[in-house]
């Protein structure tokens, strides 16, 4: 049963990551905008556009005793987050559009002696 579990979350952040890259923001390019955009670890720092009425996710790394905080978003385009069933050692959520426009997703874990770990993905509806 424990494998059967373990398999589905497995399938499930496969789906999500597997199905929907990030895509770059490109000022005008609706094309470029994804209907689904996930971002994770390697995205720190970076922007994606996502089609209005879609969905953008991140889903993140744990650290052995400091998982991150719930994110924060700025901006008014973005709905609040919704966490997502991830495997062990990794936290997701997911962001639905609410209009076109920017936004900003940001989060934080303890990192130890080097203070803390900052995530931010910036968002630009279209």
């Amino acid at each position: 049963m424990r494998t059967s579990l373990s398999l589905l979350a497995l399938g499930l952040v496969g789906a999500l990551a597997g199905g929907a890259a990030p895509a770059a923001a490109v000022p005008g390019d609706r094309r470029s905008c994804g209907t689904h955009v996930v971002a994770g670890d390697s995205d720190n720092g970076s922007s994606v556009c996502v089609a209005a009425g879609s969905d953008v996710s991140i889903v993140l790394s744990t650290v052995a005793g400091s998982s991150w905080a719930s994110p924060t978003v700025t901006g008014r385009v973005l709905g609040p987050a919704m966490p997502l069933p991830t495997p062990y050692g990794r936290v997701g959520w997911q962001f639905r559009t609410t209009a076109a426009g920017p936004a900003e997703i940001s989060t934080s874990r303890p990192g130890g002696d080097c203070g803390a770990v900052l995530y931010r993905l910036r968002v630009m509806v279209r």
